[in-house]
């Protein structure tokens, strides 16, 4: 008797998963298996790309490079030991059509100098730190630009550049 409530038990059990899973195949066959188009996975080619001939002219209307703000890079700076004033080279490039003001700071925040407005096309070769530095590398300084318009000074996008000091 045992084995017959076995028997009937497994045709039960096998009777409802044959159905559960006949249900979950007639719910999801179109999903699965639908009329959808095949998928590419490679990117489009733009169509509007035209062949290369060189810089091309923009019309007036586009923004001009003059617009955008240049400003230049460093990986490190070089200062003197123990040294209060300083050799560098640090420059508003020609093209800018705004002021900058630069500050040097220490990877705490501390300020070591600030500079005033400098004019496009204008640079400073020699600064007055606040206070001398021990010799030894300093990663992960600072040397912040402010950037301003030239008719009323107000305030524009600006940038902070990761560098490491070298004092020497």
């Amino acid at each position: 008797m045992k084995k017959q409530n076995l028997k009937k038990m497994l045709w039960t059990l096998l009777i409802v998963a044959g159905m559960a899973l006949g249900l979950t195949l007639g719910m999801n066959w179109q999903k699965w298996f639908g009329n959808q188009p095949a998928q590419s996975s490679l990117a489009e080619v733009d169509k509007d790309a035209e062949d290369w001939q060189g810089k091309k002219e923009q019309e007036k209307e586009a923004v001009k490079e003059a617009d955008s703000i240049a400003i230049p890079g460093y990986d490190k700076i070089q200062l003197a030991a123990d040294e209060e004033v300083q050799a560098v080279n640090l420059h508003n490039p020609e093209r800018n059509t705004c002021y900058f003001k630069l500050s040097l700071l220490l990877p705490d925040g501390t300020k070591l100098w600030e500079s005033k407005l400098i004019e496009p096309g204008k640079a400073i070769y020699e600064l007055n730190l606040n206070q001398t530095l021990a010799a030894a590398e300093y990663p992960d300084a600072v040397l912040k630009y402010e950037c301003f318009a030239l008719d009323d000074q107000r305030p524009l996008n600006g940038s902070e550049i990761k560098l490491t000091l070298q004092v020497v």
